[in-house]
């Protein structure tokens, strides 16, 4: 594995992840905001939950897919693929070695050259760096505003009195809150927050005693500690790293906007649960003369969402626009058709596969590949059978490489079956129908499929006869007992290591003749790609 296929690797992988991110973030969000507004009379807490589980699907939905679906290239890709795939193959080198007599070494065999690389090849790795770099900057921003709104607002802190520091136990009791919250005040607060995420602590403004009653000021401190109660914090801080791998999509930002405002809102409803009153409670909020944050999104607090729309809310008045609807609702409308047509061209896009990366080798007769030499020469030949009176003519090639190819004399048959002498292997192909069918393991094949070294594939109970010239040629004669009525001579050409005639009382005779040397060529021994396997012929 080298460093320049795991970065393909690693860029196929985080491509493929963008653009199912992408189109499935825009169908997760749709759904989710048809949702919310079916919701939008129910509870904050229902509206919350919704939001908090397609933010979790936004990250696991095409996880899920990277690791369960089989990328496939892009045409362009699968075109160079293939023209890679036309170089000669392994047994067609050797083969031509065998010509001349040498046996090649494994180390000795040609090695096929690297396909040209192009932009499309390396356009995943592109994207991938684009990717990781806009994330890399959101969650540099993400720490060094968590880092800025620390030093700001923490450090110069003091804790609080001690009256207001059982106040608040006061309150998470009333709570149900059994954890202690570290209570500070900060005269540049500017608004009750929360902040951190294993050990929250509650960051108060300076002389907010004076400006609250204690209704009020027991209402808000009911809100902070709420969100402590909930883990909210540790929701927040996941929520933030989800934005960072989502920084590039609208509508995963749109979201996560949303389930803050509704957790935000869950709390409103805790904290007028707590104190019984709507009005008591907005008017608290109001009398804080609270100021928009601009640190990072790590602070949880009363003030940290739009204050109006949510004294409106918990008042039961209808939020106010500021902006016309028509342009409110162009502007709306422009926005997701722009998501839509960039979650379609994600959808229809298709990561390539990186040329460099070394394909799954194809197994048996479906592969070209010669190990060792079989037999001294290629050859073809024609095969008689007669049996019963009746005579049956056959084309056999033959390959050195132990591949054997069997088809009706004139060539032109529907059926033709494959044979490897080294695995045992029987495809029947169809010429006609494009598909194969393998065959299930033989016995004693016999001629023509004739295995090398003896007079039968078992190659038991074989007595050598000695040496006799069958039609010109020179023979070892081999016989055995094949059946209790049965005996098998065979006579086995010394130049071809092949057996050339055979003789059966029950099965006939089998003579191979007009025999002629070939080139090699491996894809007559080799089920053609783009054939499909037939389980039931």
């Amino acid at each position: 594995m080298s460093p320049a296929w795991l970065m393909e690797e690693w860029g196929r992988a985080v491509a493929l992840w963008l653009a199912h991110g992408v189109w499935q973030t825009s169908v997760i969000v749709l759904i989710t905001g048809v949702a919310l507004w079916l919701l939008r009379h129910r509870s904050a807490r229902a509206r919350y939950a919704v939001g908090c589980l397609a933010l979790a699907a936004l990250v696991l939905a095409p996880v899920a897919t990277l690791v369960l679906s089989s990328p496939a290239s892009t045409p362009v890709a699968r075109a160079l693929v293939a023209a890679q795939s036309e170089r000669p193959t392994s047994i067609v080198v050797d083969s031509q070695r065998l010509a001349g007599g040498a046996l090649p070494s494994p180390s000795s065999r040609a090695m096929p050259e690297p396909a040209p690389e192009s932009f499309l090849t390396r356009w995943p790795l592109v994207l991938g760096g684009l990717w990781l770099g806009g994330a890399c900057v959101a969650l540099l921003r993400l720490v060094l505003g968590w880092r800025r709104l620390t030093r700001r607002l923490v450090r110069p802190a003091a804790p609080a009195s001690s009256a207001l520091s059982l106040l608040v136990s006061h309150v998470a009791g009333q709570l149900g809150l059994r954890r202690a919250v570290k209570v500070l005040e900060s005269a540049f607060a500017p608004s009750p927050l929360v902040l951190g995420v294993v050990r929250p602590v509650l960051v108060l403004p300076r002389g907010m005693r004076e400006r609250l009653s204690p209704a009020q000021l027991e209402a808000v401190l009911a809100h902070e500690l709420t969100h402590v109660r909930r883990h909210d914090t540790v929701v927040n801080f996941v929520q933030s790293l989800v934005e960072v791998l989502f920084f590039f999509h609208p509508a995963a930002r749109w979201l996560s906007a949303q389930v803050r405002l509704e957790r935000e809102h869950c709390c409103d409803d805790a904290a007028v649960g707590f104190c019984g009153n709507a009005r008591l409670y907005s008017s608290a909020l109001l009398g804080l003369e609270e100021l928009r944050q601009e640190g990072p999104v790590v602070a949880l607090g009363a003030g940290t969402q739009p204050l109006a729309e949510r004294v409106r809310r918990m008042l039961g008045q209808a939020p106010r626009r500021e902006v016309p609807r028509k342009a409110r609702l162009a502007g709306r409308v422009g926005v997701v058709l722009a998501v839509l047509v960039a979650s379609g061209a994600a959808w229809a896009w298709e990561v390539p596969e990186p040329l460099s990366t070394p394909a799954q080798p194809r197994a048996g007769l479906s592969a070209a590949v010669c190990s060792r030499a079989v037999y001294p020469k290629d050859f073809t030949a024609i095969t008689t059978h007669e049996s019963g009176g009746r005579t049956i003519r056959n084309r056999i090639s033959v390959s050195r490489c132990g591949r054997i190819r069997l088809e009706a004399e004139n060539g032109r048959a529907r059926l033709v079956m494959l044979y490897d002498v080294n695995s045992r292997e029987r495809v029947s192909l169809d010429v006609r129908e494009r598909d194969y069918y393998v065959m299930p393991h033989p016995g004693d094949l016999g001629l023509p499929l004739h295995l090398p070294g003896g007079c039968s594939e078992r190659q038991t109970d074989c007595q050598l006869q000695g040496e006799e010239v069958v039609e010109g040629r020179l023979t070892r004669r081999w016989r055995r007992v094949h059946a209790p009525h049965d005996t098998v001579t065979q006579w086995v050409d010394a130049e071809l290591g092949y057996a050339i005639r055979e003789e059966s009382d029950l099965f006939g005779t089998l003579r191979v003749s007009n025999i002629q040397f070939i080139e090699p060529d491996a894809t007559r021994f080799v089920i053609p790609s783009d054939y499909q396997e037939n389980v039931s012929p």
